[in-house]
Formats: C-alpha cells, sequence, structure tokens
C-alpha cells in the first residue's frame, strides 16, 4: 500500500464530523442536569464534540497547507475507502449497541475497539494481542472513570 493522501478525502471526512460533533453539541444542551454533581451530564459529550472539531479543524488546516506537486497522486486509495465506510459501519453498530443495551459499556467498548482497530490495522494477527489488551483496558477504564469518578451514567446493563 502506497501512503498517498487525497486532500479532498481528508476535508471531507473533516467537515463530515465537524457536522456531526456540532449536532452532538446542539443535542446535548438539552441533557438534564446531574444529580450529583452540579455540571451534569452535558459537559464531557460538549468537550469531547469540541476537541474534534478543532482537530478537524487541524485536518482541514494541514489538507490546505500541503503542497504535492504531483495532483495525479493525491487520489485515496480504495483501501482508505473501505477503512472510512468500515468505521462508519462499526460506529453504527457500537451506537446501537449502546441504545438497545446489548450488554454493559466496557464489554461493547472494548469489542468496538478490537474491530476498529483490527480492521485499520489490515486484520494482522501478530498485532491482535496489543489491540485486545488496549481495548479492554480502554473499554473497562472508561467505564471505571466515568461511573466512579465522574459520576456519569452509561449506556448499559
Amino acid at each position: 500500500m502506497h501512503d498517498q493522501v487525497d486532500r479532498r478525502f481528508d476535508i471531507g471526512v473533516a467537515l463530515v464530523l465537524i457536522v456531526i460533533a456540532a449536532v452532538a453539541i446542539w443535542q446535548s444542551a438539552d441533557l438534564p442536569p446531574g444529580t450529583f454533581e452540579p455540571l451534569g451530564s452535558a459537559p464531557v459529550p460538549q468537550m469531547t464534540a469540541g476537541l474534534i472539531i478543532l482537530l478537524s479543524l487541524w485536518v482541514i488546516l494541514r489538507a490546505m497547507l500541503r503542497a504535492d506537486g504531483n495532483e495525479e497522486a493525491t487520489h485515496a486509495a480504495p483501501e482508505r475507502w473501505r477503512d472510512a465506510a468500515s468505521v462508519a459501519v462499526l460506529t453504527v453498530l457500537y451506537v446501537a449497541a449502546l441504545h438497545f443495551r446489548v450488554t454493559t459499556f466496557a464489554i461493547i467498548t472494548a469489542v468496538f475497539l478490537t474491530a476498529t482497530i483490527f480492521v485499520l490495522a489490515r486484520f494482522d494477527l501478530k498485532k491482535l494481542p496489543v489491540i485486545l489488551l488496549v481495548a479492554a483496558i480502554t473499554g473497562f477504564g472508561c467505564q471505571y472513570l466515568f461511573t466512579r469518578i465522574f459520576v456519569v451514567d452509561l449506556p448499559g446493563l
């Protein structure tokens, strides 16, 4: 796989992420105030969405400033489109699993991260043990952090 970059692809994905994050900020304004802390449930998704917007703006700026002399070589490889589509499908499945409370947040998150990273690692079995470790630590670590420290109600059983 060659490491070609498509500016239009980067800018397009960043713009889609900005729109999704802006909708998340707008929708999180309706979250009820917290029962255990004064901030409520809204600041975590709002800050996360704000960070996504800032990082997406950085990607757009970087893509606009990139000086590639060879315009022919700036088309996204088909693998990148498959990666983007795979991650989008996995994300929709992740949100659906959280919404329908299939199991706990930690397990759903760990499975989502495992699948996503494994897809992006091109199904390299040598990387699977590290992927499983990172996914488990992140999923269960986030559940502990959000429920025990931030006292946020997470979806799941």
